[in-house]
């Protein structure tokens, strides 16, 4: 049995964290490739070790994962227009490529260089397997790109899925191995069920 500290130690994945900093060392799935399939399509919004994002695919096919709020006055990004390889925030129309460059701000005189200190927080992505990783960790430490066998097998021969798990994930990692939970949380209530079987 776990204290309440050495819980929150193992299952806290925000940045700072022990296990957040742990997983922002590794390449991890952020969404599905068909989520955003559209050059210049809607934004998807996306809730990663305790960060809120953005994901799009720009004009030329590439996909941007940046922080959800602009960086000029927080507006969020998910209801950007996703416009000329960029996002152009609504609220002041700051645009962002899919590395967090600041593209354009229209309100600035001609010839300001303002939009070239300016950056949004984006992350590397990768698409394999139907799958749109992300490294959040350290840019120096970047490890190489997991060559998972089923990431380089044809679309007709793999299927990712995603599912929601309201839970952190150290549960739904647990629930996986944990025989014994089944025999009470997914049973059939109209019966008496003990571990062993019906009774």
């Amino acid at each position: 049995m776990l204290s309440h500290e050495e819980n929150q130690l193992l299952t806290r994945t925000d940045r700072g964290t022990p296990a957040g900093e742990l997983f922002r060392r590794h390449w991890i799935p952020a969404l599905q490739a068909d989520e955003v399939v559209e050059p210049d399509g809607t934004p998807v919004r996306v809730r990663l070790l305790g960060e809120r994002l953005v994901a799009f695919r720009d004009s030329n096919g590439k996909v941007g994962l940046v922080d959800e709020f602009c960086a000029h006055r927080g507006a969020s990004l998910a209801l950007a227009r996703n416009e000329e390889c960029g996002l152009r925030c609504l609220y002041h129309g700051w645009k962002y490529d899919v590395e967090g460059r600041c593209l354009d701000q229209p309100a600035e005189p001609a010839g300001s260089n303002f939009k070239d200190k300016i950056r949004q927080t984006a992350y590397p992505v990768r698409e394999a397997g139907g799958v749109i990783w992300t490294y959040m960790g350290s840019a120096s430490d970047i490890p190489p790109f997991p060559d998972f066998q089923w990431t380089r097998v044809p679309e007709s021969q793999r299927v990712a899925s995603k599912i929601l798990e309201e839970c952190n994930y150290l549960q739904g990692l647990e629930g996986g191995v944990d025989g014994i939970h089944s025999a009470y949380l997914h049973r059939a209530l109209t019966e008496t069920y003990t571990p062993w079987g019906i009774a």
